[in-house]
């Protein structure tokens, strides 16, 4: 499963869209808002001051340290792999454009 399938069935899941309404915005060329902290930002928004994510999940994320890299030993093999990793998702009600002076 990938991580935009994930975040759709939470997204379902979780009362924040119906399957339908998902249909709709994805045959518009779009993805739900809702999206992981970083995601906004590069998209160009934050995150309001003292908002909570409205979901908590796990997402995919890749990695390519090399085995044993965690314990100081940097003569291991190359370990690239993807590992689930907690997230937080954030609507788009949730957000404001960033502005920039």
């Amino acid at each position: 499963m990938t991580n935009s399938q994930i975040i759709i069935n939470e997204a379902i899941g979780n009362g924040l869209y119906t399957k339908e309404e998902v249909e709709e915005i994805l045959k518009s060329g779009h993805m739900i808002p809702v999206h992981t902290f970083q995601t906004w930002k590069s998209a160009g928004y934050i995150v309001r001051k003292g908002e909570h994510a409205k979901i908590t999940t796990r997402l995919w994320k890749f990695t390519n340290k090399k085995a044993g890299e965690a314990d100081g030993d940097t003569d291991g093999e190359a370990n690239n792999h993807y590992y689930l990793a907690k997230a937080f998702l954030f609507t788009a009600d949730q957000v404001e454009k960033i502005v920039t002076a």
